[in-house]
This record gives structure tokens, sequence and C-alpha cells, in this order.
């Protein structure tokens, strides 16, 4: 597969004009596309943003915790983590001074997933740490590794959030999980939203996770026909 550059430069209804770098480029998208006898073009955003402080400093810190747990040099943990995720990404050999924002961001959920998955005691809360975008999906890996989404730690439950519980009288083993919103809490961090629910998800910067299939399984939820609406209960998570 052959890449263009181009820029988005007019729209108009579902149109939209590109203005290419040069018109030799021009050119050349225009016979590649005649020889191949294309009549569909995948179009790719780049996203031209470099790397930010904090998403570096976050980075070097789940180095230096991962180096900590495993007993293997920072600089070692490094380049492996680097190796390991250009490979899986099918990347050239990216630096850590000037990669792409999104290119950061997808190291850092990677590095959080192994994070997640093995237990790795972090000596920062990485809520703390993360930008807005990458909030999410530690969400999510902490409800797949049944981890605590404020401190990390195991056990931990599954929380249900207002709106989402199964009510007095459900049996939650017959209600549908599916599309409700939790959180995955250790005993400490549960404990403390249940005394104000709304007051931790602000001061955290949390939305909660819809839960899929994925998720009911790890838990053993039931995603059966049953639909009936959640309501709200402080006595049943």
């Amino acid at each position: 597969m052959k890449e263009f550059q181009a820029y988005p430069t007019q729209k108009a209804g579902n149109e939209i004009l590109f203005r290419f770098r040069d018109e030799e480029s021009a050119n050349q998208f225009l016979s590649t596309f005649q020889l191949f006898k294309q009549t569909l073009v995948e179009i790719q955003v780049r996203d031209d943003r470099e790397i930010s402080a904090q998403q570096r400093k976050f980075i070097y810190a789940l180095f230096r915790d991962i180096s900590n747990w495993s007993g293997y040099l920072p600089e070692y943990v490094k380049q492996l983590f680097k190796m390991w995720f250009e490979q899986w990404k099918g990347l050239d050999e990216f630096s850590l001074r000037d990669i792409e924002k999104s290119v950061a961001a997808g190291l850092i959920t990677f590095m959080l997933d192994f994070v997640a998955e093995h237990n790795v005691p972090l000596s920062f809360k990485p809520l703390d740490a993360l930008e807005p975008e990458d909030v999410a999906h530690f969400e999510y890996a902490c409800l797949m590794n049944k981890c605590c989404v404020i401190c990390g730690k195991k056990p931990s439950d599954l929380h249900h959030l207002d709106g989402s519980r199964v009510g007095m009288g459900s049996d939650r083993k017959n209600v549908n999980h599916l599309g409700r919103k939790a959180v995955q809490l250790c005993r400490e961090h549960h404990q403390m939203f249940h005394s104000n629910e709304n007051k931790f998800m602000s001061k955290y910067h949390i939305n909660g996770i819809k839960i899929d299939e994925r998720i009911a399984k790890v838990h053993r939820l039931n995603i059966g026909e049953n639909n009936d609406t959640a309501t709200s209960s402080r006595n049943e998570d």
C-alpha cells in the first residue's frame, strides 16, 4: 500500500477537497489510483501534536515502577516495552522525546494493560497522572483485571454506579448486566464511594464503564434476556 500526504481544505456536504504538498505528489497519487483501478481510498488522520510533558513523566514513572517490580534496570524496561509496542503496532523505531501525542497515549495504555494484568504495584495513583483521554482505557483495564481503579490494589469488587445498580428484591443472577455502568474498587475505596459517590467520581475524574460481554464474562455476570431497568439501591452494588 502506497501512502500520500494531503490536507483537507474545503467541505461541501459530504464532499471534502484535499490539497497535496505539491503538484508532483498529486500526479503520483492519480497515476497510482489509475494504475490499480481503485474506486476507494483509505484515509488515515495523523496526530501531529507531540508528546506532552505529562505523558512523558507518566511513561517514565511506569518504567521505574515496572523496574522495581521485575528487578530489571529501568533502561532495559524502557527498551523492552518500546520494542514490544513498536512490533505490536507495526511502527518504526521512535524516540520518546518527540513522538506523536496519540502514539504516546497508545504506549501508556499498552503499559497500563501490563500493569493491571500483572498487578504491578505503582508508586503513584494513575488517575492523578493520566490525561482525560487515557482515563477510560484505564477504567476498563481495571474492570478486566479486577484491580482498584483508584489505587490498583487487589482484591477488589465491581461496583455498580448509581442508576445502574441491581435494586432491592431483584436477583442479580437473573438481571442482565450489559450496559450498566461500573467501576472496580478495593474495600477501602468501596466504602468511600458509598459515603458520597458523586463527590468521589468528580474528585478522581472517572465516569464509569458500561459493562460489555468481556467484562461480564470476567466477573461472571448474567447477560441474559432480562432487561429490566436498573433501580438505585444503597443496599446492593
